[in-house]
């Protein structure tokens, strides 16, 4: 099994088919809050849908073309961190994440991104790194400015869940 540490008590694994009971659980238990900001968490509701988000991740990680992982903390699943819209050809890729709410406060999502930060610039050679996060998203958008992340602008009407469009902040990061 694949642990990455990123510190004494934070840990990141590669997700595996048992993981979906324990995932499935955190949406279930955030799903309110997580439906605020992530279109996807109105549409995984059974053990299936959470073990097809498993297979398909894997599968995609295998071709290249996404890259994801478990986030522990003190040894348990707090919550996902990803790089997505991998485009090897431009060298850049997007950072998505979340966080069970009971987590959140203590420094390890800041710290997890830190650490995909380097496995994008290093290991996957991107030389852009995004995170896009609603407007509204305040502690989303916090992890980005902790890390540095420049706001490149808000990108307007630009997604459209929870029945309206919804303006998105753009953040990026150089390799250099």
């Amino acid at each position: 099994m694949f642990i990455h540490k990123v510190n004494e008590t934070i840990a990141l694994k590669l997700p595996e088919k048992r993981d979906a009971n324990s995932l499935l659980e955190i949406v279930n238990t955030n799903r309110t809050e997580f439906g605020r900001w992530l279109p996807w968490a109105k549409e995984i509701f059974s053990i299936n849908d959470e073990r097809a988000f498993i297979k398909d991740g894997l599968q995609r990680m295998a071709a290249g073309t996404f890259w994801f992982a478990i986030i522990l903390y003190q040894d348990e699943i707090a919550g996902v961190l990803d790089l997505h819209q991998i485009n090897h050809e431009n060298r850049r890729c997007q950072i998505g994440y979340w966080l069970a709410g009971r987590f959140q406060g203590k420094g390890i999502m800041t710290a997890s991104v830190r650490e995909v930060e380097a496995i994008a610039f290093h290991d996957l050679n991107m030389n852009r790194i995004e995170i896009m996060a609603d407007e509204h998203n305040q502690k989303s958008r916090n992890v980005a400015e902790r890390r540095d992340f420049h706001l490149d602008g808000i990108l307007k009407q630009y997604a459209f869940y929870n029945d309206q469009f919804r303006d998105m902040a753009l953040y990026s990061k150089l390799r250099q």
